[in-house]
């Protein structure tokens, strides 16, 4: 219960439609409890005296309580379910802008899969809970405290029966709850699982078709499945024992009132003026009944509460969760020139992990024009990673313009960094929307210079409804090439002082690329660039190169004809890319 009560102050700014439903539900239980009791004034006593005035009076006021019982449920429902729609609406968003604020690391560590299920699923199971607070879990103490009240009021002979009834349900309530929790966590765990082979595969098809791997991505995805089902039908055998359970404790607290009843009458001792009180033993019977419905509605919430608090839990590791990359009070707002500097960076993955980066020591000019390079795994594109801030370095020190980027702001520092990455993201929406990610408020004559700029703008202004053509999910709509074009405009509208591709024009040809390379030297505000690719024949013409060496380190950094002479890993790669044999080409 304690994670679930955390998540409560989403409710709170509705606290009057939680004050209606309450008021409400009062009524609606008053009215309940009230018909009987009119009712047995009607048969014991208004009956046997043939006083069919009371009888039409009587029957008048039951059944304005029962219109009153009925408008007021309708007003509880309402209520409740206003609370339970907006309060999860607000949880929904405000979990979403958690996951928006966890930092690479988080990310990694809590896994893509689970924190879906954590918006999707974790935050469905509290919505169900909190309408059940409203509807239920308000109405089943009102109805078991009433009932007992009126009950033992009419009659302590026939109270004795919930000595029996009440404790059987009880305990029946915590052996059910012992075995439903562990269940359900394993459920939720099963999810997260199966929504991560689902995102794969939604990720890659790709992958999967060109390698004809249907058949074991079919039996994983089995197997996942079948693993869910297990776990899930283990929680809901619980669930589905627990009512026939329940039931049959009612119905023998119905059959023990009834007996009783009998009991009694027999020896005479519910009779009044030498009449059995048929209709106190009628409004008992309805009494007991409400309270064991009531017992048997805290059963089921106990149980969804129990489901509910292990999605809450969830819920609530992703706010504990320590975001280990803050933005600093008072951060640096200043406006960048595009110096960079590493002093001894080192960085890895994880606490534990192994150092990607050792003692990466460079500088770069305002304004230079700096290619990566290194065989796979380097850690190129880890380098880059660490300029905007997306993760942290382990050790070290990385400046602009001379100021550490941890001093920065960071919404400041990257709005002032352009990044395209190696595998283009593309969103569902127009081309505009799609480059105005770079730059919220932006002109058309933005948008026509940043696509000139990729090489875009003819792709655009061919098709019918140009820069509001619709792009599909994924960009499917759209070739490799012309998606990675859309990444480069989205990140040159925002005219960034440092701009970073991360092999990002692999996915065009030599001369597009070319072009694209004459477009960002010839900017007018001269941003920073730093170029990672495979290929020595795109860096080879830029200021300098930086190349990385196998183990994280730096093998070399300068132009094209200084590393063929002195970096072993550059020539290796130019042996491989060029043809070159014992002397090297040194000749642009």
């Amino acid at each position: 219960m304690g994670e679930i009560t955390k998540l409560f102050k989403f409710i709170k700014p509705y606290k009057w439609y939680v004050i209606l439903a309450a008021i409400t539900m009062f009524i609606q239980v008053f009215a309940s409890f009230y018909i009987p009791y009119l009712m047995a004034g009607i048969i014991d006593n208004a009956l046997p005296t043939r006083a069919f005035d009371a009888v039409v009076r009587i029957g008048g006021i039951m059944l304005l309580f029962a219109l009153a019982g009925i408008v007021s449920g309708l007003i509880n429902t309402y209520a409740s379910q206003r609370v339970s729609q907006y309060a999860t609406a607000d949880l929904r968003l405000d979990v979403f802008k958690r996951i928006q604020a966890l930092s690479f690391k988080n990310v990694d560590e809590l896994k893509q899969s689970r924190l879906i299920t954590n918006a999707t699923n974790d935050v469905m199971r509290v919505e169900m809970f909190f309408t059940m607070m409203l509807r239920i879990v308000l109405r089943a103490p009102l109805m078991v405290i009433v009932g007992l009240v009126l009950a033992l009021g009419t009659s302590l002979r026939l109270s004795n029966v919930f000595f029996v009834t009440v404790p059987l349900l009880m305990v029946s309530i915590v052996i059910i709850m012992i075995f439903a929790y562990p269940r359900f966590k394993k459920v939720q765990l099963a999810l997260d699982d199966l929504n991560n082979v689902s995102l794969e595969n939604a990720n890659a098809p790709q992958v999967v078709k060109s390698f004809v791997t249907q058949d074991f991505e079919r039996g994983r995805y089995e197997k996942t499945n079948e693993n869910y089902r297990k776990v899930n039908t283990g929680a809901e055998t619980v669930m589905a024992f627990a009512e026939p359970v329940i039931n049959l404790i009612f119905n023998i607290g119905v059959a023990g009132i009834l007996f009783a009843g009998a009991y009694y009458l027999n020896r005479g001792e519910l009779m009044s003026d030498g009449i059995p009180q048929v209709g106190l033993i009628m409004a008992f019977n309805a009494y007991s009944q409400q309270i064991l419905i009531g017992l048997m509605m805290f059963a089921m919430v106990m149980i969804f509460l129990s489901r509910a608090n292990v999605s809450a839990g969830r819920i609530n590791e992703i706010y504990r969760t320590t975001i280990d990359l803050m933005n600093p009070e008072d951060g640096q707002t200043t406006n960048i020139d595009g110096h960079i500097t590493f002093e001894n960076v080192r960085f890895g993955y994880g606490d534990n992990g192994n150092l990607v980066l050792k003692d990466i020591t460079f500088k770069i000019n305002a304004g230079e024009k700096i290619g990566i390079i290194g065989s796979t795994g380097s850690g190129k594109s880890s380098l880059t990673y660490l300029i905007p801030r997306l993760y942290d370095a382990k050790g070290g020190s990385i400046k602009i313009d001379d100021i550490n980027v941890t001093d920065f702001d960071i919404p400041t520092l990257r709005n002032q960094i352009g990044f395209v990455t190696q595998s283009a993201t593309i969103f569902s929406g127009s081309v505009a929307t799609n480059m105005m990610q770079g730059k919220e408020d932006a002109d058309l004559e933005s948008l026509e210079a940043a696509a000139k700029q990729a090489l875009l703008h003819d792709f655009i202004t061919d098709q019918k409804d140009g820069y509001n053509y619709l792009i599909k999910a994924k960009g499917v709509n759209l070739s490799g090439g012309q998606k990675q074009r859309l990444s480069i405009a989205r990140a040159m509208i925002k005219q960034p002082k440092i701009l970073i591709f991360d092999d990002a024009t692999s996915a065009v040809d030599a001369q597009s690329e070319q072009k694209i390379l004459n477009h960002i030297k010839a900017l007018s505000y001269n941003p920073t660039l730093l170029l990672i690719s495979q290929k020595i024949s795109t860096v080879r013409k830029l200021d300098k190169i930086l190349v990385l060496a196998n183990d994280g380190t730096i093998n070399g950094f300068g132009t094209h004809e200084n590393l063929i002479r002195t970096s072993p890993v550059y020539q290796e790669i130019a042996a491989s890319q060029l043809g070159l044999g014992g002397e090297y080409d040194v000749q642009g």
